[in-house]
C-alpha cells in the first residue's frame, strides 16, 4: 500500500471545501479535515486545516504533513495570502498557487525571493493526481486511545516503509513499542510505504504510557532536541533575542528557545525526529504580520 499527501490551504474556508471535495471523500473531521481517495493500492490524502487564519497552527501542521501543497490564492491580496506562501516556502516542499493574475504574483513572490510555483488553472491543479513520494524515518502520530480487545492504537501518517513486527521508539516518552498490526481504511496490512494514514495497534503497550506520542522513530535513528543550524530568516521579520518560538517539520510542532552565534542555537522542550528543514513560527506577532520569520537548515 502506498499514499501521498496534498494540503489545500487558503484564507478562504469556502475555497479549501470546494477544492478538496473534489480530490477526495472527506472520512476524519477535526484541527484537520481529511479526504481520502483510494484506487487500486494507492490512497490519496487531502488535507485541509481549519482555523485559520485565527490560529495558524493547523495550516503549519498540515503543510509540513505534506508532499504537495496547493495555495488558493484570494481575488484580492492580503497579508493572510502571504503568510500563507511563506509558510509554503519555508516547508520546502513542492508548492503551487493558484490566482487568475498570474503576472502579479509572480512578481509578488519574484520580490520576496521565494520558490512557489504559479498556476492560473485552478481545474487542472486540483484534479487527481499523485504527488511525489516523500520518504523519512518516522511515523507521524496525532491520536493514541484504547481498543477494547486490541489494547493501545495509534493513528498518523507514515513517512517510512513501515511492517507488523516493526519496533520503534515513542517521541517523546522513549517508550519501545512494537507494531502489533497495522489497518488502512479499516482493511489489515501487512506493510505499508511512505505516505499512508494509518492505524498502529502496538504489543505489550498501555495507551497511559504512550498518550503524548507525536512520532515513532525506528529504534537505531537519531533524533533531535539540542542542535546547530543554518537560519534563514525574512527580512520584515523580528528576532527576539533567545527568544520562544514554535518548530514544525512532519507534523511535529514544538516549542524551542532560537539562540545566535555563529550558527542558530535551537533548544527545543522535547525531542523532534531529524529533519533537515524545520519552519520556525512566531504565534504571538503582531496582527496582520507574517507569523512564518524563516525556517532553518539542519
Amino acid at each position: 500500500m502506498r499514499g501521498g499527501i496534498i494540503s489545500i490551504v487558503s484564507p478562504s474556508e469556502d475555497k479549501t471545501k470546494q477544492a478538496a471535495e473534489k480530490m477526495g471523500k472527506l472520512q476524519d473531521k477535526g484541527d484537520l479535515n481529511i479526504y481520502y481517495r483510494k484506487q487500486n493500492d494507492y490512497i490519496l490524502s487531502t488535507i485541509v486545516p481549519t482555523q485559520y487564519p485565527l490560529s495558524i497552527i493547523n495550516t503549519l501542521v498540515a503543510i509540513s504533513l505534506s508532499n504537495k501543497i496547493i495555495i488558493l490564492l484570494n481575488d484580492n491580496l492580503d497579508w493572510k495570502d502571504g503568510e500563507l506562501l511563506l509558510a509554503a516556502n519555508s516547508s520546502g516542499i513542492d508548492s503551487i498557487a493558484i490566482h487568475n493574475n498570474i503576472n502579479l504574483i509572480k512578481k509578488l513572490i519574484e520580490s520576496s525571493n521565494i520558490n512557489v510555483k504559479v498556476s492560473s488553472d485552478y481545474e487542472n491543479e486540483i484534479k487527481y493526481q499523485e504527488p511525489e513520494s516523500r520518504k523519512e524515518d518516522f511515523v507521524y502520530i496525532d491520536r493514541v486511545f484504547t481498543v477494547k480487545g486490541v489494547g493501545a492504537v495509534m493513528l498518523g501518517f507514515t513517512f517510512m516503509d513501515l511492517k507488523v513486527h516493526d519496533k520503534m521508539i515513542a517521541l517523546p516518552s522513549m517508550q519501545p513499542v512494537e507494531v502489533k498490526s497495522i489497518q488502512v481504511l479499516d482493511e489489515d496490512q501487512e506493510s505499508v510505504g511512505p505516505g499512508v494514514r494509518v492505524g498502529l495497534a502496538l504489543k505489550n503497550v498501555k495507551a497511559d504510557d504512550v498518550k503524548d506520542t507525536y512520532a515513532l522513530i525506528p529504534e537505531d535513528k537519531k533524533w533531535l532536541k539540542s542542535f546547530e543550524g543554518e537560519f534563514v530568516k525574512y527580512p520584515w521579520s523580528e528576532i527576539k533575542e533567545n527568544g520562544q518560538y514554535h518548530f514544525i517539520s512532519g507534523g511535529v510542532i514544538l516549542m524551542g528557545q532560537l539562540k545566535f552565534d555563529d550558527k542558530a542555537k535551537v533548544e527545543l522542550t522535547k525531542p523532534m525526529p531529524e529533519f533537515k528543514r524545520i519552519m520556525v513560527a512566531d504565534v504571538n506577532a503582531k496582527s496582520g504580520k507574517s507569523r512564518i520569520i524563516g525556517y532553518l537548515k539542519i
